[in-house]
């Protein structure tokens, strides 16, 4: 599936060099067809997404330096234009970059691979979603039961670290999380981190196990995505 030089192309020395773009398209398609592949499993379980691809040449919006690939899967164009006509025309312009979504992601860089859930801070409604669950003991039971659907893979991780085991986080864990947590300033992931020499040695098993992981958080993801009839679906 992936080789080691796949990985070597995100070394520091190449990322602003454009002789390697035709290489890093390559990249680029395989995530892509990665993505496709998890938009019919997700759709089968009712969740539809959108695909989108990080740049894979350098850019102004990437500094001209291409320091990973990556293939993101976001709420589909339907459920976007639902939540833009709730947050209104100035808070919902920017919500086609998946970025400002909760969104499933896969990551290749040159030390490892990595996949899982995320949500930056332009996310801020989905987390609110989230948090809003986590005030009160049903909502913190559906995550932790969420949770522990998950693969025992994953970690949570509140702006790149603090890495806790996602399945070994209780009620207790998730109402203090509620309360240090703000929407609109953190940043929350849900990832499972490979070394690149293990996923190499994966070989075409990588991609399985991908999909299978990232199926394993559909229960977490229903949780924050956010809807009109969810928690904060009213009022934000």
């Amino acid at each position: 599936m992936f080789t080691v030089s796949d990985f070597e192309l995100y070394q520091p020395r190449f990322q602003g060099d454009e002789e390697w773009n035709g290489r890093r398209l390559e990249v680029r398609r395989h995530l892509q067809a990665m993505g496709d592949q998890l938009k019919v499993a997700f759709k089968s379980e009712g969740i539809l997404l959108d695909r989108r691809e990080s740049l894979h040449n350098p850019h102004h919006t990437n500094r001209k330096r291409v320091r990973r690939q990556r293939t993101m899967l976001f709420r589909d164009k339907k459920s976007r234009s639902a939540l833009q006509q709730f947050l209104g025309k100035e808070l919902g312009k920017d919500l086609d970059s998946a970025r400002n979504n909760l969104h499933f992601q896969i990551v290749i860089e040159e030390r490892e691979a990595r996949w899982g859930l995320r949500l930056d801070e332009g996310a801020w409604y989905d987390l609110n979603a989230l948090l809003k669950r986590a005030e009160e003991d049903p909502g913190r039971i559906e995550i932790v039961a969420a949770c522990q659907s998950a693969s025992s893979s994953f970690v949570l991780e509140v702006d790149g670290g603090g890495a806790r085991p996602l399945n070994g986080m209780d009620s207790r864990d998730w109402r203090d999380l509620a309360g240090a947590v703000r929407p609109g300033e953190t940043q929350l992931e849900v990832v499972r981190r490979m070394p690149a020499l293990e996923a190499v040695a994966l070989e075409d098993g990588l991609e399985e196990l991908v999909q299978s992981e990232l199926l394993s958080l559909c229960a977490f993801y229903r949780l924050a995505c956010w809807s009109l009839g969810g928690p904060s679906g009213v009022s934000l």
